[in-house]
C-alpha cells in the first residue's frame, strides 16, 4: 500500500483558448494551486493472482487569473486539463499449464474524471468522464505465445480530448475512445 499528498503552487499557467481571429492559441492564464491525494494498493490473495487498485483526487484552482482571462474564471476556476478524480483497478493471474507452457490473464479498468480542455466558450468544453477497460489472455512459453485481447470491453463512449483539429472550431469535436477491439496475436522472442 502507498499513499501520497502533494501541494503545488503554479505560476504562469499556460492554457489553450481561441483568439480574436478565431485561431487556437496558448496564453498565460494566471497563477494557481493543486492539492492532490493518491492511494494505491496491491494484494495477492492466492498464488498467481494479484489485484491492484489506485485512486487520485485533485483539487485545482486558478487563484490569481490574468487580467485578460479573469472573466472566463468568474464561471470556472478549475485548472484546465486536470481531472478531479481518476482511478484504476487491475488484475493479473498466471499459472503453469504443462512443462514450460503458462497461462496468463490480465486486465484493467480505468476511470478518468471530468476536466476542461482550455478556457472560453469554445475550448471550455468538458472532456473525460469515461471508463476504459482491457482484458488479455496469453498461452505460451517464454519464447513463443498466442495472445487474445479485448479493449473497451463495454464498448463505452467517451471524450478523451475535447478537440479533434484546431481548424474546425465549434463543431462539437471530440477524440473518442477506441471502439471495442478484438486482437489475436502471436509473439516470439529470438
Amino acid at each position: 500500500m502507498s499513499a501520497g499528498l502533494s501541494h503545488t503552487l503554479w505560476d504562469d499557467i499556460q492554457a489553450d483558448f481561441i483568439d480574436g481571429s478565431g485561431l487556437p492559441s496558448t496564453a498565460n492564464i494566471g497563477n494557481g494551486r493543486i492539492w492532490s491525494a493518491s492511494a494505491a494498493a496491491a494484494w495477492r490473495p492466492v498464488a498467481g493472482l494479484t489485484i491492484d487498485a489506485g485512486l487520485t483526487y485533485n483539487d485545482s484552482r486558478v487563484t490569481e487569473p490574468s487580467q485578460a482571462h479573469a472573466l472566463a474564471f468568474a464561471r470556472m476556476s478549475q485548472v484546465p486539463n486536470i481531472a478531479r478524480f481518476a482511478g484504476r483497478l487491475g488484475l493479473d493471474y498466471s499459472r503453469p499449464l504443462h512443462g514450460d507452457l503458462d497461462l496468463r490473464v490480465y486486465g484493467w479498468a480505468r476511470y478518468v474524471g471530468r476536466s476542461r480542455l482550455g478556457i472560453g466558450p469554445v475550448l471550455g468544453e468538458e472532456q473525460g468522464d469515461y471508463l476504459d477497460t482491457a482484458l488479455t489472455m496469453r498461452v505460451g512459453r517464454p519464447t513463443l505465445g498466442l495472445t487474445l485481447g479485448v479493449t473497451n470491453l463495454t464498448d463505452g463512449t467517451g471524450n478523451r480530448f475535447a478537440l479533434g483539429t484546431p481548424f474546425q472550431i465549434g463543431s462539437g469535436q471530440i477524440t473518442p475512445l477506441r471502439p471495442r477491439t478484438l486482437r489475436l496475436g502471436l509473439d516470439a522472442a529470438f
